[in-house]
């Protein structure tokens, strides 16, 4: 089987990916991997997963004949090549980790006469492009039942519709974690709080709307450090990370908020965090908010998406609307202020990351993949 990334970088989905190749039953499923180079494909081979190279270049959305057109055109060659993989390694099932993935495996698989998965790791919106894509996909794997919910409106066979939450090697996680490790290097005392922020640098993640929450905040936690953990991986993602920085010293807050970029030891930035924040427009999903969980750290998040089917409101962290600064402020500093409430929640949320390991990710998936082979 073929599995198709856009991204040559590792971000939330493709660490999920990693995931699903490390536990996959390689007796029933060979596995080869078709993305750009760059930082997957190293780890892809690490896992002695055939890769084959392949560009795949993000689209932008047009509303023109002519931008519609230009799209098209960038789409065919990349889809001709990857039919080709298909027909040469003899793949009989296509898995499109991205609905950007998806806009190239999609017509390569109905090329080559090969089912097609459509991983939905979003939620925006898609207009007549996602009908299109529905009829296309042979199954849609939704990653929570907000999403699944979204991609109802764009098609009527609603049992391509599958829902498989993303899931974490639980142990291997927790072992990863070097409490300490991430406040020694930052030069964080050991009784300053600590919130942390994991999440690609781009708007819909709720940056702007944390640091509109921080001042009131700091000012019942002087020596309060935030952490604002990821990197831009887009142009336009870039010059939005210039736009958090200058906003960061407009606010007064640049002793307070460091951006630390991409970091390869989350779970240690999770163990030296007090809490961990996903302040989210509409999480899909939440990755952060699992790998919270997994190390017993309470989470405030937004009551959008997908991530109230992960916390619980006041059982595993403290749920707002998106946009309200007073709720955002107010659950951090009662979370920071009550050390008893936050270990209540961590140890609740320890027991809550149990359902969503990586083991019953990857079952899920290939039940889905048996499913569709035994048609």
């Amino acid at each position: 089987m073929l599995f198709v990334n856009h991204a040559a970088a590792v971000s939330g989905a493709e660490l999920s990916l990693l995931g699903l190749l490390s536990k996959l039953d390689r007796g029933r499923f060979a596995a080869t991997v078709a993305c750009p180079e760059g930082p997957l494909a190293v780890r892809v081979r690490a896992l002695r997963v055939p890769h084959i190279p392949v560009r795949l270049r993000r689209l932008r959305r047009s509303r023109t004949p002519t931008g519609t057109l230009q799209n098209v055109i960038h789409l065919v060659p990349p889809a001709l090549h990857l039919a080709a993989i298909v027909h040469t390694h003899h793949i009989e099932l296509v898995h499109a980790n991205s609905t950007t993935a998806f806009l190239y495996a999609g017509p390569a698989a109905k090329l080559s006469g090969v089912p097609v998965v459509w991983h939905v790791r979003d939620l925006v919106e898609l207009g007549r492009v996602g009908r299109l894509l529905f009829r296309l996909a042979d199954a849609i794997a939704c990653v929570s039942d907000a999403v699944e919910r979204h991609m109802i409106r764009y098609g009527g066979d609603l049992d391509k519709l599958w829902t498989v939450t993303n899931g974490i090697d639980l142990e291997a996680f927790r072992r990863a974690a070097r409490p300490g490790s991430v406040r020694s290097e930052l030069h964080i005392p050991p009784d300053a709080p600590v919130v942390c922020h994991i999440s690609q640098l781009t708007p819909w993640k709720g940056h702007e709307f944390l640091l509109g929450a921080l001042r009131q905040v700091r000012s019942h936690f002087p020596a309060l450090r935030v952490l604002l953990v990821g990197e831009a991986m887009t142009p336009e993602d870039a010059r939005y990370r210039h736009r958090l920085e200058r906003h960061v010293r407009q606010l007064g807050l640049g002793d307070t908020v460091t951006f630390t970029g991409w970091r390869e030891d989350v779970a240690s930035v999770i163990a030296d965090s007090d809490v961990v924040v996903v302040p989210s427009r509409a999480e899909p999903f939440g990755r952060a908010a699992l790998e919270a969980l997994a190390l017993g750290k309470p989470v405030v998040g937004t009551d959008a998406g997908g991530l109230p089917e992960l916390v619980t409101h006041r059982r595993t962290g403290l749920l707002v609307k998106y946009a309200d600064t007073d709720a955002l402020a107010d659950a951090l500093v009662t979370l920071l202020g009550a050390p008893d409430v936050r270990r209540y929640l961590g140890e609740n949320a320890s027991r809550e990351a149990r359902n969503f390991t990586i083991t019953r990710t990857v079952n899920q998936i290939q039940n889905l993949y048996d499913d569709l082979l035994t048609e």
